[in-house]
């Protein structure tokens, strides 16, 4: 089983980092509101993602896309501010 780490993006540019094994599942929940974090800037859309074979390598990779470090490096090489 795949597990993913994906990159949202909202039309005014927000974004927001997950972690899932099924990405159109997740991209459904995010956009009918059922996520607490996302329901107040819908739409989404699904900017970026890889994938991993061990669910431990994806949420250490997520939650590095979340400290400070790992976002100066998403902005600066997926999803640039423009």
């Amino acid at each position: 089983m795949w597990h993913f780490v994906y990159i949202l993006k909202a039309e005014n540019g927000d974004q927001y980092v997950g972690h899932t094994t099924n990405l159109n599942e997740r991209l459904k929940e995010h956009n009918e509101g059922s996520v607490t974090a996302t329901k107040n800037k819908r739409p989404w859309k699904i900017e970026w993602f890889c994938g991993f074979r061990e669910e431990k390598k994806a949420i250490a990779f997520e939650k590095h896309m979340k400290t400070g470090s790992g976002s100066a490096f998403r902005f600066k090489h997926f999803l640039p501010k423009k």
